[in-house]
């Protein structure tokens, strides 16, 4: 039994990316710094939002929550942004390891546009096609992608500002080591 459940662990692990998709604190603060904390529901491009920029089938015209309330959808939403970063990353015709910083910006890119969107996005779109080389990424693919992040799903001046926050913080320890990315 030991045997087998350490062959599934084996074979499991190899169907993952390198990079286990966990926003940092630091990329944590950053959405809450974009998305401001409003805690009376108000009407957004695509229905009512509250909080950090949760919305849904729960939120509704009058509603009004705590600022705990707040975090708690807060957490609750970073969560399931996570699981489907992570799953595009998943998707990728290549492995390699991501820094903290560019998984911060995806999952902020993605918290903000949605995870349909985000797919559809220039970002993804060129991150797909990245070239990779005895598992190390091509600088200038993905430099390449990253701009991209610039031109994505930029609706008024003020997702101009997120999205340049979000590349800046994709390019925040990018080139390290196990990245796979020599350094300067």
């Amino acid at each position: 039994m030991k045997k087998f459940l350490v062959l599934l662990f084996l074979v499991l692990s190899t169907l993952t990316c390198f990079s286990q998709v966990r926003i940092s604190e630091q990329g944590k603060e950053f959405i809450k710094q974009q998305e401001s904390c409003v805690l009376t529901a108000y009407w957004d491009t695509n229905g009512y939002s509250i909080g950090y920029g949760h919305h849904g089938k729960d939120v509704y015209a009058g509603m009004v929550i705590t600022k705990k309330q707040a975090e708690h959808y807060f957490e609750k939403d970073i969560a399931a942004v996570q699981k489907s970063v992570q799953k595009m990353i998943d998707e990728l015709p290549y492995k390699c390891k991501f820094s903290q910083g560019f998984i911060d910006g995806f999952v902020s890119f993605t918290y903000n546009v949605g995870s349909g969107n985000a797919r559809k996005s220039i970002f993804y779109q060129r991150l797909k096609k990245c070239r990779v080389k005895d598992g190390v990424i091509n600088e200038e693919d993905i430099e390449y992608a990253m701009a991209g992040i610039k031109l994505s799903i930029i609706r008024c001046a003020v997702h101009k500002q997120r999205r340049a926050g979000e590349y800046k913080l994709m390019k925040t320890e990018f080139i390290e080591e196990d990245v796979g990315i020599p350094s300067a």
